[in-house]
């Protein structure tokens, strides 16, 4: 995949990231800020749209930064040039931005609403990172299509009811399998990239910031700031366990 390749990939990504971002501000701002609780009225830091307001301005400003560097790389002047030429839907001009399009929509419509948290995002992130990171289009074909086997999966045992059936012998069992694809999906990465040691140093990288992003902000949203997050399951009561040992 050549230099032009990447920068034009570059501006359709920062492009994908700011609608995102937009869409995620309009809903967001949807939530109520302030409310009125049995009389007591609540501040705006405990508000359940404080976090994905948060996340929301961090998902502009990424996008913000790589459009301004797709436009001073060319990457935006590829794009407009190449707008009317044919391209495979699968090319490689297109496979990053179907990657991020993908991680985005299993992120907020799959795992969120029906996983942990906690897991949903470091399943998101150990996805997400390499994207940008690694840079190698080979590597970054066969990633999304074992993310998009184990999300189908996922999507699977919850359309078949097979997730209320796991759950009624154990409340976190959906967790533990999503959990679990996190691990399978951590060692396929390893064994793509154990041979080569820049992506070896990168990968070790993204599943350093994978983990520490929401073991941080989980915490800090939750127990802090008091903000419900948006599925509480296994790892967040574990937190739970663990917070009320200290206090």
């Amino acid at each position: 995949m050549g230099k032009k390749e990447l920068r034009k990939a570059d501006f359709i990504t920062s492009v994908l990231l700011l609608l995102f971002s937009i869409w995620m501000l309009i809903e967001t701002f949807k939530m109520p800020m302030k409310d009125t609780f049995g009389g007591v009225q609540n501040v705006w830091y405990v508000s359940p749209a404080l976090f994905p307001l948060i996340i929301s301005i961090f998902i502009s400003v990424l996008g913000i930064a790589l459009f301004i560097h797709s436009i001073k790389s060319g990457g935006a002047k590829y794009f407009l040039d190449s707008i009317s030429e044919k391209n495979k839907f699968l090319s490689d001009k297109n496979i990053r931005f179907i990657s991020i399009l993908l991680a985005l929509i299993f992120y907020v419509y799959l795992d969120i609403p029906r996983i942990d948290f906690f897991i949903s995002t470091i399943l998101f992130l150990i996805f997400f990172i390499p994207i940008f990171y690694f840079d190698e289009i080979r590597l970054l074909r066969k990633l999304t299509l074992f993310y998009c086997i184990g999300n189908i999966v996922l999507i699977f045992i919850f359309i078949t009811k097979l997730s209320t059936l796991f759950s009624s012998y154990y409340k976190y069992f959906m967790d533990l399998i999503a959990l679990s694809f996190f691990l399978i999906f951590g060692v396929y990465i390893w064994v793509n990239v154990k041979n080569n040691h820049i992506f070896r140093k990168k990968y070790i990288i993204s599943l350093l910031v994978t983990l520490s992003v929401p073991l941080i902000l989980c915490p800090v949203f939750r127990f802090f700031l008091l903000v419900p997050l948006p599925r509480e399951g296994l790892i967040i009561q574990v937190m739970y366990n663990i917070y009320y040992l200290i206090k």
